[in-house]
């Protein structure tokens, strides 16, 4: 049996499962998560201004909650876990107005490092839409007030909608990785804004 990229597929005995880049796997041992971490973009951002995600375990100071992100360990998955990257996604919070959304979406450069120096993907930043969340602009009218935009989603919101990568990242136990963003030009926002750097992935734990 032929197994294509990207994806997990049926093993060849009960209770098997071939995972990319891992082979034929038990199917206990392997689950379909996310690993996601949030910076906070301000509203004047610099020329050349970068944001790296899964680096840092707070946000001006305040520890990250589970909410912002599920890294323990700053760069790396804890000792035991290994995961397997079929996406990455990039997730304006839903509050982003429509016209720091259109900014940050048309002007964000991304680039995922394993190791410190090996460029896993890169790109504008829309190159990596999420599947996550509601799509379009809410509108806010407060009661004879302007009426205030929202843009909800950077993507459709389906995860069938937006394909597994080709070729998945391997992601080794205690293996060094990060996401950065980085505008080149200067951007000025109406409100600080919550970027969410999502990877989804098949993740192991070899230690139990």
């Amino acid at each position: 049996m032929g197994y294509g990229q990207g994806s997990v597929q049926p093993g060849p005995e009960p209770g098997t499962i071939y995972v990319p880049g891992q082979g034929i796997q038990k199917i206990t041992d392997w689950r379909t998560d996310i690993i996601y971490d949030a910076e906070l973009l301000p509203t004047n951002i610099a020329a050349g201004q970068q944001f790296v995600f899964f680096r840092n375990l707070a946000i001006a100071g305040v520890p990250k909650t589970r909410r912002e992100t599920n890294i323990i360990t700053p760069s790396q998955l804890p000792y035991g876990y290994r995961a397997v990257v079929y996406g990455i996604h990039f997730h304006p919070i839903f509050n982003a107005f429509p016209d720091d959304a259109i900014a940050l979406l048309s002007n964000g450069y991304v680039e995922l490092v394993t190791g410190d120096t090996k460029r896993e993907a890169a790109g504008p930043i829309w190159r990596f839409p999420s599947p996550y969340g509601i799509t379009g602009f809410a509108g806010v009218d407060g009661g004879g007030a302007p009426i205030v935009l929202s843009a909800v989603n950077n993507g459709v919101p389906s995860a069938s909608a937006i394909g597994k990568m080709e070729i998945p990242i391997e992601l080794p136990s205690l293996m060094t990785f990060q996401a950065t963003l980085t505008f080149f030009t200067a951007q000025t926002l109406f409100q600080t804004t919550l970027m969410y750097c999502v990877l989804r992935a098949y993740i192991n734990t070899i230690v139990r």
